[in-house]
């Protein structure tokens, strides 16, 4: 595997010093405001299940097998808080897509490249038709790792499935802003971003880790579209000879575009 997972943290802590940059602030300040308000009640709600489960498991382990509870408590909040983590950022990310491709795009203008013109409907639109796409990406592939989390045995991995595809997909998530600005499907992402799989790796290993952390995951979302963005603009370049200039606006519906195989703007 190629890349330097440093590199990937060094990206998410450029974000972070660029989300005060003059002419940035305002494209940050909204997307920060819902991020705090959506995390802020999962880290309190996160708390309050993570016991419940804890004690339930205490209370299914027969006393002959209390010595496991040292065994599957770590692994159980491991993975329960990296499943919630992950749950409610997902939907933070459906809900501010619009807004944080908007930011991505004034990065890209702000380091001197230049995104197609658009309006602001049709831009919502395909925003929001894009993560779209990403759900029917990723949700099988958490629904197969959860349900490894049940089954003996192959439940002893799950935590570290879920933590390496986790960091995948929120490097996949924050990047494919930049991608999808210039209308490039969604599968030449996923083969771009493969070529440089550790630099990837580690940004978003980093943006899954803090978000496990209160108060701090309020800051990851703008931090982590603009780290993102930086780090395609410089590390992932654009295949060649596959910029379909496909606008979500122009096709029938959103559903149409997640149901068309042939549809390249979103291919899977």
């Amino acid at each position: 595997m190629r890349g330097n997972p440093l590199l990937g943290w060094a990206y998410l802590w450029r974000g972070f010093e660029m989300m005060r940059a003059p002419g940035l602030r305002r494209y940050v300040a909204f997307p920060l405001l819902l991020n705090a308000i959506v995390m802020g009640f999962a880290s309190v709600w996160g708390v309050r299940f993570v016991d419940e489960q804890i004690g339930a498991l205490t209370e299914w382990l027969p006393s002959w097998l209390s010595f496991l509870y040292w065994v599957l408590m770590p692994l159980a909040v491991i993975f329960l808080v990296l499943a919630i983590a992950y749950s409610f950022s997902a939907v933070l990310t459906i809900i501010a897509g619009p807004l944080n491709g908007l930011l991505s795009e004034q990065v890209e203008k702000r380091m001197g490249g230049s995104i197609p013109d658009e309006s602001i409907v049709s831009m919502i639109i395909r925003t929001l038709g894009r993560e779209l796409t990403k759900v029917v990406y990723y949700l099988p592939r958490y629904l197969l790792i959860f349900v490894m989390g049940f089954i003996p045995v192959l439940q002893l991995g799950a935590p570290f499935l879920w933590f390496w595809f986790g960091a995948w997909m929120m490097a996949l998530q924050y990047a494919d802003y930049s991608f999808d600005n210039h209308a490039r499907p969604f599968k030449e992402v996923r083969e771009v971003m493969a070529t440089d799989t550790l630099t990837v790796i580690g940004f978003g290993a980093l943006v899954s880790l803090l978000l496990t952390i209160p108060v701090v995951n309020w800051f990851v979302m703008p931090a982590a579209v603009i780290g993102a963005t930086l780090m395609r603009i410089e590390r992932l370049p654009f295949q060649s000879g596959k910029n379909d200039n496909v606008d979500y606006a122009k096709t029938d519906t959103v559903m149409h575009r997640l149901s068309d195989g042939s549809t390249k703007h979103s291919d899977r």
